[in-house]
């Protein structure tokens, strides 16, 4: 199975081309141009890399968020856009999970990690989760939080307080602020979506008509909150 991976959630985009899970091509952006000038040329030059048109894939798959809805909605779009031109079906992928799936943990065994993949939403607050680095189970749902009220939800998972919790992601320094109860922690704010772990999130999800995709936001716009 043929899968084009993407993501224009946060402050990088990426793509990467997989045949049955193997890495055929991908890039990675840290440019600051927006990713309405970055995003589509990246990705037809991984199509070329590995010498595949769009309609050689089976799948696309693309992060729904949270993160920035600007370039959400970038991702979004130009993959809808792929999906009616090519007939595909889009497999739809928490940007969180798929973060927490593109490191490598080298402090501690599986069975004694949490992974924390957090992005900065400002004002002390983030977009966070929290998942068992062995079963990949959600033990803190995704989420917009003030920093403070994911460290509380966070508290009340079962045995995390003697567990080694490892904080990836842009989001990593607005978690420390509040991040008092656990001596078991490792910091990575370096932290980006990698495709090989959009594809390890996609696992066991059925792709689906790209017009049933929806933005998984998790808070409401600037504009919005201005207006109410």
């Amino acid at each position: 199975m043929k899968i084009l991976c993407c993501d224009t959630s946060n402050r990088t985009c990426c793509a990467g081309i997989f045949d049955e899970g193997k890495e055929l091509s991908y890039e990675i952006s840290l440019e600051k141009k927006t990713h309405s000038e970055t995003f589509m040329p990246l990705v037809m030059r991984v199509f070329k890399e590995c010498g595949l048109n769009p309609v050689d894939m089976d799948a696309l798959a693309v992060t729904t968020g949270p993160g920035s809805f600007t370039g959400i909605r970038i991702g979004l779009s130009a993959v809808k856009g792929m999906a009616l031109a090519t007939g595909l079906n889009v497999i739809p992928v928490s940007a969180l999970k798929a973060l927490a799936l593109s490191v490598e943990n080298v402090a501690a065994d599986a069975s004694d990690t949490i992974i924390v993949p957090c992005f900065d939403a400002r004002n002390d607050r983030v977009f966070a989760s929290a998942i068992d680095d062995a079963t990949g189970d959600v033990l803190v749902e995704d989420g917009a939080y003030f920093n403070e009220d994911f460290i509380e939800l966070l508290k009340k998972v079962s045995g995390a307080d003697a567990k080694q919790l490892i904080v990836v992601g842009d989001g990593a320094e607005t978690v420390r602020k509040a991040l008092f109860f656990s001596h078991r922690v490792e910091y990575a704010p370096g932290a980006v979506i990698l495709p090989k772990g959009i594809l390890k999130a996609a696992e066991g999800i059925e792709p689906v008509n790209g017009a049933a995709v929806k933005a998984s936001y998790c808070a409401v716009s600037r504009a919005e909150r201005y207006h109410n």
